[in-house]
């Protein structure tokens, strides 16, 4: 196998703390970016070396880069809300392109760029689920806007000499602590925590639930294909919430009521976080552009990956994952 040195932004989130320790146990050379804590796990692995700083820094990533061979850029603001709505496009648009600026300064041959399968919009049918082709006549939030223009940033490199694919990613899920980048994982933590369950609306809302080793593995195959100038969609099975419930309690043997919380209420509630947040700082759980999400349906088809040899788990064995870690 050929040892290679990538780099990986947001290396200390989710997804790029995976992806670096994958890369690492491959044999392969990291070079971890980060803006702040170290994960410890990184301290096993003498193949990893640490660059800490920020994307918005040109100078300072334009150093980091030097003699990569290809870079994952995992980094992005992926916050529900932020005070500030400019940090959505100071990061995810110009940071972007201060990766791929360094990334052309030093003669990197490809960029992998993480978008969100979210800027393809919802489902446009009950039956068809959205591919690469399709896309939005608006978004519901700053975050899908900003990695839509992110990955034009991206694209915009191919004709300057930087190989770049693009892997967009549904709901994302992993083992270990509840964040707000593991969704899924609080609603399994609600469920056999507190004893219910947690459903928008009517419970019927489509959602495409991706583990993390697929994840990971969606991304060194969009970095190793011969092709490039491509998006792929990165998702696992595509089930509605009372499915996810239904499949949690025949895993756990827990059998707990499940809420549906009507749009109405939870779109008060997305109303009320987002004043206390304006109003007081307080930060929110959800807010109204995510709550209108839930009259959607989001499923995905990675066809395109799959034909790459892509083959996410199913929900089951992801989930059951989950459980054992906490057992």
């Amino acid at each position: 196998m050929l040892r290679l040195k990538y780099a990986v932004t947001g290396a200390n989130g989710m997804v790029g703390k995976a992806l670096t320790i994958k890369l690492a146990q491959d044999g392969h050379q990291v070079l971890a970016v980060y803006r702040t804590e170290l994960p410890a796990e990184f301290l096993d692995f003498p193949n990893i070396d640490f660059a800490t700083g920020d994307i918005q820094d040109l100078a300072f990533l334009k150093r980091a880069l030097t003699g990569v061979d290809g870079v994952f850029h995992v980094a992005g603001f992926a916050k529900p809300w932020s005070k500030d709505k400019t940090v959505y496009n100071r990061v995810n648009e110009e940071g972007t392109h201060n990766v791929c600026e360094a990334c052309k300064a030093n003669s990197v041959k490809r960029l992998v760029y993480t978008a969100s399968a979210g800027i393809h919009g919802p489902q446009t049918s009950e039956t068809e689920l959205i591919n690469e082709n399709t896309w939005p006549l608006e978004y519901h939030t700053d975050y899908e806007q900003s990695k839509f223009n992110g990955m034009r940033v991206a694209f915009s490199y191919e004709k300057l000499g930087l190989e770049v694919n693009v892997v967009s990613p549904a709901r994302v899920y992993a083992p270990g602590e509840v964040t707000e980048s593991n969704v899924p994982v609080r609603m399994v933590d609600i469920y056999l925590n507190k004893g219910f369950g947690v459903a928008p609306t009517d419970g019927l809302g489509i959602g495409s639930y991706v583990y993390i080793d697929d994840v990971v593995r969606g991304h060194i195959i969009a970095m190793t294909a011969e092709m490039h100038g491509e998006e792929f969609l990165l998702g696992g099975e595509n089930v509605n919430y009372i499915e996810f419930f239904r499949i949690l309690a025949q895993l756990s043997g827990k059998t707990h009521r499940i809420l549906k919380v009507p749009f109405g209420i939870s779109l008060l509630i997305g109303k009320i976080n987002l004043f206390l947040a304006q109003a007081f700082g307080i930060k929110p759980m959800i807010t109204a552009p995510w709550v209108r999400r839930y009259l959607m349906h989001w499923g995905v088809d990675s066809s395109k990956l799959r034909n790459l040899g892509y083959d996410p788990s199913p929900l089951k064995d992801g989930l059951k994952k989950v459980i054992d870690s906490w057992s």
